[in-house]
């Protein structure tokens, strides 16, 4: 692997992963020393020496061992691992397939090569030793279900591992297993995928597979509606993984369910979210807070957004483009509707510090909003009387709500319905 180490060589996170690449190797060579040292009860030349020669040499599980450690450093953050991810992935897979056909006699490394099939692999080289009928008939599950997964097909490769009892597994081959059973049944079958994702973060603790069991099971609870869940595992993933380089997919869809639970309106639910997000470093936690202010402007939830917004503003550096634009987002709420003088005063300071042009508009179209509301009905026109006698036609009480003018015959309605149209889209083209 010289070429996947050569880019570790410039940071501290490449010298942690060097670092991580010895530790395999050492691993590697105590078994060896252990194999080299015969057991008080194992005679001269006898069959304990004969057992023990096969982890004498680099061995295919060494290999996928260090796939493992890899991804164990990506679950915490590490850019360096997540960056060379797929250039060790390759070099594996060229390791594997340049061993002797004789290596695979050997459970443990059959079972390496499942488990480097469902974390990603190359299916060439599993293909290759189900093709030579190495794995024993109680295997077979279990290999054809790993190698239809890698070629991505999910029906058979739910067929085969449905035979397959992950507790049955060894530990480092489990909690893979159960996850892939959650992945090829997801948006099928919600409840089990969730049960399955737990299983899947219980085998394999600390793991990237533990992380990716978090994701899935909270996107089954935020699908499903299941509030006690989805506050068990937000407050788990955010605590065990606040370093995740997949954390920017998580934060949108928890802050949006947060939103629509109304975490944000009243104090005990701003105080869970605090602790649930308090992992995160400060420039996290003022995206997080962005987007939680954003969705909750966009649902018509303002004191969200002002909460969301003022604690957003805690973290963000005091005159930066991200401290303005949470002025902005409180401002907007509070003009439309809670505070119309104060968000106004936000309004004009997030203004002067500078925002970028959809935050411009945002501000534009909230002045707007704010001065329509606040802005007197305008009385409808009376009609001219001819000047002989005028005919008065009485409004039968049925039809009373035909007084009230439509919005397209109410210039102040179609006004605000025209900046709030305006609003909508300017959301729009933030997302984007």
């Amino acid at each position: 692997m010289k070429s996947a180490l050569r880019h570790t060589g410039r940071t501290r996170g490449g010298e942690a992963l060097i670092a991580l690449f010895l530790l395999a190797v050492v691993l590697g060579s105590a078994e060896v020393a252990f194999a080299a040292s015969p057991s008080p009860a194992a005679g001269s030349g006898g069959s304990a020496d004969r057992s023990f020669a096969v982890d004498a040499v680099r061995q295919p599980y060494h290999a996928v061992r260090t796939l493992s450690l890899l991804q164990e450093r990506i679950a915490q953050g590490d850019e360096a691992a997540f960056a060379m991810q797929r250039e060790v992935v390759q070099e594996i897979a060229d390791e594997l397939k340049a061993f002797a056909p004789a290596v695979w006699r050997a459970p443990r490394n059959r079972e390496a090569l499942v488990k480097y099939a469902l974390s990603g692999g190359d299916p060439e080289p599993l293909r290759v030793v189900l093709s030579q009928k190495l794995f024993g008939q109680e295997e077979l599950p279990l290999a054809e279900g790993a190698l239809a997964y890698a070629e991505g097909q999910r029906t058979s490769a739910l067929r085969h591992l449905e035979k397959v009892d992950v507790f049955a597994l060894p530990p480092s081959l489990a909690g893979h297993v159960a996850l892939v059973k959650a992945l090829v049944l997801a948006n099928t079958d919600l409840a089990r995928v969730i049960h399955l994702a737990d299983q899947a973060r219980l085998l394999s603790p600390g793991t990237l597979i533990e992380e990716t069991a978090l994701r899935l099971a909270m996107e089954g609870a935020i699908s499903r509606g299941d509030r006690p869940k989805f506050e068990a595992l937000a407050s788990r993933y955010f605590r065990r993984f606040p370093r995740s380089p997949y954390l920017n997919a998580v934060m949108r869809p928890v802050a949006t369910a947060m939103v629509e639970h109304g975490y944000g309106e009243k104090s005990e639910g701003v105080q869970w979210v605090r602790g649930v997000v308090h992992y995160l470093n400060p420039q996290k936690l003022v995206q997080f807070y962005a987007a939680f202010a954003e969705i909750g402007l966009r649902s018509g939830k303002l004191a969200t957004a002002v909460n969301a917004a003022r604690l957003a503003r805690k973290y963000a550096r005091y005159g930066s483009p991200e401290y303005a634009w949470t002025q902005a987002y409180e401002g907007a709420a509070l003009a439309i509707g809670l505070a119309p003088e104060d968000g106004l005063a936000l309004l004009n300071a997030a203004e002067t510090a500078g925002v970028t042009e959809p935050v411009s508009e945002l501000i534009a179209s909230a002045r707007a909003i704010s001065h329509l509301i606040r802005s007197p009905p305008q009385p409808r026109p009376t009609p001219v009387a001819e000047a002989s006698a005028p005919v008065v036609t009485p409004v039968p009480i049925a039809s009373k709500a035909a007084i009230l003018a439509p919005a397209d015959q109410n210039p102040t309605a179609a006004k605000v319905q025209a900046r709030i149209a305006q609003l909508d889209k300017m959301f729009k083209e933030i997302d984007e």
